[in-house]
């Protein structure tokens, strides 16, 4: 079981999110090729929500996160080298890197996760967390050491608490749309249950889109 000092408190202030899906669980569905609301026993379920940062705050958060995964990796050294931070994807043409954090809807145990806290401007429990992308506030991660299946080393981004200051919510039947990437701004496709870009862009976004590595 990890313990306290595995996971490192970030505090993001003042950005706008994208793709919030706080509300319920939700899960990518390959098939529609859409993100669906779905129960929490569903494989893959889970809260996620993205945000952008200018290239140079940015770059000061991922030597952060780098540095704790080195913590990490000295206390544990069956860690890999650190080679990314999961869900990053860095825009070069907008000057800008998204992140994107998760919650699983399940633990490891089989158990239901409690779902991340959403509060609003005063603290208080956000009444309708059906937020839209473009909806502003701060929101709390917290950051661990990870593998993926290939064996790759880095961080991780855990959602913890999101306070939203200023809500966008949708209407007029609009529910029944996904969001769709523009081609102009590349989104992560490193998301095992949110929006997928869509297909006509692909090729645009492999050229304008650069997943940070250790590199950065």
């Amino acid at each position: 079981m990890a313990s306290n000092t595995d996971f490192l408190k970030i505090l993001i202030k003042d950005v706008t999110f994208h793709w919030p899906r706080l509300d319920q669980p939700y899960r990518y569905n390959s098939q529609t090729k859409r993100t669906d609301a779905c129960a929490p026993g569903v494989a893959n379920a889970g809260y996620s929500i993205a945000w952008d940062m200018p290239t140079a705050e940015a770059k000061a958060l991922f030597a952060e996160l780098k540095k704790h995964y080195l913590a990490s990796r000295a206390a544990n050294p069956k860690l890999p080298e650190f080679s990314k931070v999961f869900g990053m994807v860095k825009d070069e043409a907008a000057g800008t890197v998204r992140f994107t954090a998760k919650k699983r809807a399940m633990n490891g145990k089989g158990e239901v996760n409690k779902p991340p806290v959403v509060i609003d401007g005063l603290k208080h429990d956000l009444a309708d967390k059906t937020i839209w992308s473009g909806s502003k506030g701060n929101l709390r991660v917290l950051a661990f050491a990870a593998t993926d299946p290939d064996d790759a080393g880095g961080i991780s981004l855990l959602l913890d608490t999101v306070q939203v200051v200023e809500a966008v919510y949708g209407g007029d039947g609009l529910d029944d749309f996904d969001e769709v990437a523009p081609v102009a701004k590349t989104l992560t496709a490193d998301d095992d249950f949110g929006d997928a870009p869509a297909q006509q862009a692909a090729t645009q976004q492999r050229k304008t889109a650069q997943t940070v590595d250790a590199d950065f």
